[in-house]
């Protein structure tokens, strides 16, 4: 376990300076893009942190299981209808510096002209991480909207889950913000948005809650009962696991489409089926319940 944190320790200290390197080489698109078939999948971009970059306590550093847990290979292989892939820019070093990662990736997002933005955890080390008083943490947080602010395209976004059941796994108790500070933040998001038609507010913070009391979850039709969700998470209670990342790809385009109504068929509205196309695509080692979790080293 001091392995691991010194190891993480060293990582921290080069992250900073090597942040616009880290989302130049991950970002980058591979082949001749496909024409999309609908404008709206003309170019979909994804910006956040490691929900959307990918991460595994078994991986620590990085490594092919982390690739394929990325977000954006689940959104892929949920879109039937043909479209270029998914530009990835988030990174698994944006707890490090928030607003310098928040700036760099939409800078970079803005230059590609995408026709969707998806920042799914893109909000949460606004509000999580460093500070030392809720006003402190909102102000934060409100400096995340400000970066939003020149999106006018169709954006989704997430709102904040309750991951305190982290707390020595992968957060210190420090970088928790207070329940009151949390309902503040999803409070300002829910007002923001409300006065942007063009942006869409992802649950995260309902099936994360879901997942944690092994609930049961319903999306589009597909329903996950009760005892069988603790497996969207994997056992760091942060980050999803392959099915979870194959729910959360389908929670985005069932939010898109209550706003934009394309075709429900251009869309793969199978959680294992979009697991098995991202297999296809590459080797991943389940992250199952039972395997030992990080120590608290501060990351999502």
């Amino acid at each position: 376990m001091r392995i691991f944190a010194a190891a993480r320790s060293r990582v921290s200290s080069a992250a900073g300076a090597i942040l616009l390197l880290v989302v130049s080489l991950t970002s980058s698109w591979g082949g001749e893009a496909p024409p999309a078939a609908n404008p709206l999948w003309r170019k979909m971009v994804m910006i956040g942190a490691s929900v959307s970059a990918g991460f595994t306590v078994n991986e620590p550093l990085g490594g092919t299981n982390t690739i394929q847990l990325r977000l954006s290979r689940h959104v892929d292989a949920a879109l039937v209808a043909t479209h270029p892939p998914v530009l990835n820019l988030a990174s698994a070093f944006f707890f490090l510096q928030p607003e310098a990662s928040g700036r760099a990736q939409m800078t970079r997002a803005l230059k590609e002209e995408p026709s969707v933005l998806l920042g799914v955890d893109f909000l949460f080390w606004f509000c999580y991480g460093q500070g030392t008083n809720d006003l402190e943490r909102l102000l934060r947080f409100d400096q995340g909207l400000k970066l939003l602010e020149p999106v006018t395209c169709p954006l989704v976004l997430g709102d904040l889950p309750d991951v305190s059941s982290s707390v020595n796994k992968m957060l210190r108790p420090d970088q928790i913000p207070s329940p009151a500070a949390l309902a503040a933040a999803n409070a300002k998001l829910k007002l923001w948005v409300k006065d942007r038609p063009h942006v869409r507010l992802l649950p995260l913070s309902d099936l994360v809650a879901v997942a944690m009391r092994n609930g049961a979850y319903s999306i589009h039709g597909v329903n996950l009962p009760a005892g069988r969700t603790r497996s969207l998470l994997q056992d760091d209670n942060l980050h999803p696991s392959a099915v979870g990342s194959a729910v959360i790809a389908l929670t985005i385009f069932d939010v898109l489409r209550q706003q934009y109504n394309f075709d429900e068929a251009e869309v793969r509205w199978n959680p294992t089926a979009i697991v098995e196309g991202v297999l296809a695509s590459g080797q991943l080692v389940p992250v199952a319940p039972g395997q030992p979790s990080a120590p608290a080293a501060g990351r999502p």
